[in-house]
């Protein structure tokens, strides 16, 4: 039926212009999606069936699912190997980065009332199929996880080198939300390198792209992909303020975060011993440190490896292993993803010389 406006606006025409035939034009070639900038949609076609649903749910029997709030009685499903019910009290996306089954999400996606869950009760795929999954591991200082499905030859997204970024590239969020259904939306990268954010429940080591792509609750753990369908960050948070700014954990950090959880079902991270304060810029280039990125030192604790690799308390970090740290945090970060037992590459300015360290690096003890 039409609207009352239109159906208005018809019967006037009607009236105007009664047993009158008005030809309208008409296109009927299909698009030329070989065009460039005509249509990503082959590129998302290969994209969406990698791009998942995932659901926490309660599992209560028969006789409490009439007391259980259901916010969606469609999405209700019996186990048959338990026969009770699955009823979903959370939602987010995740992504398929490996055929036999491993789907990379955020660790708020995983998490119900500040706890972590072993069974994520269901990963919905672009093609119906419902799969329970279980819970790999999962690292709240950088809000990742890892969940697992009992599947094979799963469609899934290789990532790229999200270093190789730069602000204006394309980008596409895809992800399921406000449980609408799988959608995609699409923008710029808009910042890189962005840290010290203040988000709920952290995380504290930060390394965030910002993009214009649209990104809504539900959308966290999504794919965020570049014009050529790779992978280059995860879609975790936007802005409370409504300012339409979104953020997504770098590809490089997340696939980082992913391998060690696979591996070992836990983070393991650099630790040299040391902390460090930013430096001004104007502070930075008067000491002679090119394009005036620097970090600070400002503790080495005795006996660690930043003392047995030679570093000393105000010395200006300039780069590690090639990286140039934008500041502390940034530095922080950059020791983390360095493997243990290796030795690492300090550049620093001394008392205003260029000077080279070894410095080892050991495994960042728990619960530092």
């Amino acid at each position: 039926m039409l609207p009352a406006r239109l159906l208005a606006l018809a019967l006037l025409a009607g009236t105007l212009a009664a047993g009158e035939r008005v030809p309208l034009a008409v296109d009927t070639r299909p698009l030329d999606r070989a065009r460039p900038g005509a249509s990503h949609a082959d590129m998302l076609a290969r994209v969406t069936p990698a791009v998942v649903s995932v659901r926490l749910a309660l599992e209560v029997g028969e006789g409490d699912l009439r007391r259980v709030p259901v916010p969606n009685p469609r999405l209700v499903r019996r186990d048959p190997s338990t026969g009770k019910f699955l009823v979903p009290i959370a939602l987010g996306s995740g992504v398929v980065i490996h055929p036999s089954g491993y789907i990379l999400t955020n660790h708020h996606v995983v998490t119900a009332q500040g706890q972590v869950v072993s069974r994520v009760a269901m990963v919905q795929f672009a093609d119906g199929r419902d799969l329970r999954g279980t819970l790999v591991g999962s690292d709240p200082r950088t809000d990742i996880a890892v969940v697992k499905v009992d599947a094979k030859d799963l469609p899934h997204l290789r990532f790229s080198d999200s270093d190789q970024l730069r602000v204006g590239d394309a980008v596409f969020a895809v992800g399921n939300p406000l449980d609408v259904g799988l959608s995609v939306s699409s923008g710029i990268v808009s910042g890189l390198g962005r840290n010290n954010l203040s988000l709920r429940g952290g995380p504290d080591y930060q390394d965030f792209i910002q993009t214009s792509a649209p990104i809504n609750p539900g959308n966290s753990g999504g794919a965020l992909v570049d014009a050529e369908g790779r992978l280059v960050g995860i879609n975790t948070a936007v802005r409370a303020d409504g300012a339409g700014i979104g953020y997504a954990v770098s590809g490089n950090l997340a696939r980082f975060i992913a391998e060690s959880l696979i591996e070992r079902g836990e983070v393991v991270r650099g630790y040299i011993g040391a902390t460090g304060e930013d430096v001004p810029f104007a502070e930075a280039v008067a000491a002679g440190v090119a394009r005036g990125q620097a970090c600070r030192i400002i503790q080495v604790e005795p006996g660690s490896p930043a003392q047995k690799g030679g570093l000393r308390e105000g010395d200006l970090v300039t780069a590690v292993n090639g990286f140039q740290p934008s500041g502390w945090s940034d530095l922080r970060l950059i020791i983390s993803g360095l493997r243990p037992g290796t030795q690492a590459s300090f550049s620093l300015v001394r008392d205003g010389k260029a000077l080279s360290l070894r410095v080892p690096v050991s495994e960042r003890p728990k619960g530092y």
